[in-house]
């Protein structure tokens, strides 16, 4: 039997609970973002005209537009727990909370942690190819060296955001992990595009002896 001393409006308040969707829609949206970025960074333009430039024009456009809703569900939870505090839910105030937090840690953990990186499980993938690759490219009883391959992975407007290089290089002295100052003087003459370019930036080991070195220009 009902108890008519409570209020009918009363009867269907929400009780406070733990809102653990939102959070885990929250991390995904933000894993999302930082896989976004590091698909960009592994997908090279193409030649003009092609497939893969239109496709990859698509992807960039959409990961851009993802950012509109996402505000808004960051703003619903920005409502939800204004109203938590007010109705004294404690717990769901704390779950909205917990939501916007978890959007650029999940974010920063994709975009940042090497076991997401594409590059790492290529260069795994093609680690004994591209030894060999150096091998026959550099002269005999020298430390093998080679630029394996240079990916152009621009992102933005041409003009407004600089020009984005990829380039894997194999060396089997490590010294491309250095910084150029600190590196042997048979650096001088080395150079991504040819002998005599900009000193190569310094670059971040992927798996053994293959450095990933990013050039913006």
């Amino acid at each position: 039997m009902s108890n008519p001393g409570i209020e009918p409006g009363s009867r269907y308040q929400p009780a406070d609970g733990w809102g653990t969707r939102r959070i885990w829609i929250a991390g995904a949206c933000g894993a999302m973002l930082g896989a976004s970025q590091r698909i960009l960074d592994f997908w090279p333009l193409g030649a003009a005209g092609s497939l893969g430039l239109a496709l990859r024009g698509l992807f960039d456009l959409s990961a851009f537009l993802l950012l509109l809703p996402l505000a808004v569900f960051v703003m619903g939870l920005l409502i939800a727990a204004g109203v938590g505090l007010w109705r004294r839910h404690f717990r769901r105030v704390a779950s909205s909370v917990f939501a916007i937090a978890a959007i650029p840690v999940c974010a920063g953990v994709v975009a940042n942690v090497p076991l997401f990186d594409p590059w790492l499980w290529y260069a795994i993938a093609n680690s004994t190819r591209f030894e060999a690759f150096a091998a026959s490219s550099s002269p005999p009883n020298e430390l093998k060296y080679a630029v394996i391959e240079i990916s152009d992975v621009s992102t933005g407007l041409v003009g407004l955001s600089p020009n984005h290089f990829v380039a894997l290089i194999y060396d089997e002295s490590d010294a491309v992990g250095l910084e150029p100052s600190e590196r042997p003087s048979i650096w001088r003459t080395r150079g991504l595009w040819s002998t005599g370019s900009p000193p190569v930036p310094r670059g971040r080991r992927l798996y053994r002896h293959i450095f990933k070195v990013d050039v913006f220009e």
